[in-house]
């Protein structure tokens, strides 16, 4: 454009142009003004984000992480009376790792016979108690464990103050929901057996020798059911260690143990053979039983003088009809003919359906 045609440009042209003109030559000096971020900036803005939970407590809505290592050592304990039959089932938890198990005691009323029933699926014989503290109600019994058990170390902190959370924890073999069970410590008492708490929502009896844990995952309490109101309390951890400091050992577990009018009691060799016949004779047709071979003199036992010898032995069926556990009530005196007929009467099988025992006599005759 020439110099002449620009003066004949209208006025406000000429002014528009100078303001673009202007703009363009300021905008490159306003964005270096202009913050960039920093290091500082980002730290900052980070900061208000919430923090992480801390790991030193866990909150009141969730003990699953907690119930996970306790629940390995939480058992179910099954008792059968005289004739074979399930009398009741209830909780019990492994508190060292040769056996030893806390339950509550009314679970064994009527009972001959027992067998502990681990998380991980296996099945063991429980020989008897070795303590009992019949006020707390509770019982320390004996299953005859192979292997090193997982158990739990009861402690001596005491338990939340009223309105504080705790968890009972439940045994997986008959519970694959709802294991853990949340409550809240509703009160306080004490009576001649001395501190027990209730909880809310109410315990049902069936929760009855379960561990109680704190939000630390300390075990501090144990579910037992109250002598006169058949009610569920939960009475401090730290009576499982009364019962331990009663055990020698050289203390051998048995149903004598139990002295109460309900006690269980193991019937003598005599009494059962009067009503069981031989393993030879036992008739398969119309019983349970559809699979029962006698055991054989052992040749270890004839190889150092052969002799004869009678006892007596329980076995344990489970609802698939396998032997799953089997007692020696009354010795042959023979370890040889002992070992003989409990590896015997393992592979003895019987009709499917509920959980049974059977006595059986045996008698051993080179």
């Amino acid at each position: 454009m020439s110099l002449r045609r620009m003066r004949r440009a209208p006025l406000y042209f000429i002014l528009i142009l100078c303001a673009f003109v202007s703009c363009e030559r300021k905008n490159p000096a306003a964005r270096a003004r202009e913050p960039s971020p920093s290091p500082l900036h980002s730290t900052s803005a980070q900061s208000i984000a919430p923090p992480s939970a801390q790991p030193s407590q866990t909150p009141a809505s969730d003990f699953s992480e907690l119930a996970q290592p306790v629940r390995s050592a939480v058992i179910i304990i099954s008792v059968f009376d005289e004739t074979g039959h399930l009398v009741k089932n209830g909780h019990g938890f492994f508190v060292s790792d040769d056996g030893k198990f806390i339950a509550d005691r009314s679970v064994l009323a009527g009972g001959v016979n027992a067998v502990a029933k681990a998380a991980d699926g296996a099945i063991y014989n429980v020989s008897g108690a070795l303590a009992q503290t019949p006020a707390q109600n509770l019982v320390l019994l004996k299953a005859d464990a192979t292997r090193t058990l997982p158990f739990l170390a009861p402690s001596a902190t005491a338990l939340p103050d009223i309105g504080g959370d705790v968890a009972v924890i439940l045994s997986p073999v008959e519970r694959a929901n709802s294991a853990v069970l949340q409550e809240k410590i509703s009160g306080r008492f004490s009576d001649d057996a001395g501190e027990w708490f209730d909880v809310t929502p109410a315990l049902s009896k069936t929760s009855a020798g379960a561990p109680v844990i704190d939000q630390r995952g300390e075990v501090v309490g144990i579910v037992t059911l109250r002598a006169g109101n058949n009610s569920c309390a939960i009475r401090p951890a730290a009576t499982a260690g009364i019962l331990l400091a009663q055990v020698s050992s050289n203390m051998t577990a048995t149903w004598q143990t139990l002295t109460t009018s309900s006690r269980p009691t193991t019937p003598t060799a005599s009494a059962t053979a009067t009503r069981s016949p031989t393993p030879a004779k036992i008739p398969l047709r119309g019983s349970k039983l559809i699979y029962a071979p006698a055991p054989r003199y052992p040749a270890e036992a004839r190889q150092r003088g052969a002799a004869p010898g009678s006892g007596s032995f329980r076995i344990v069926f489970d609802a698939n009809g396998h032997a799953v556990a089997v007692q020696t009530l009354h010795s042959t005196g023979n370890p040889a003919l002992d070992q003989a007929a409990v590896s015997a009467l393992h592979d003895w099988r019987s009709a499917p359906g509920r959980e049974w025992s059977l006595v059986v006599p045996i008698t051993f005759k080179p």
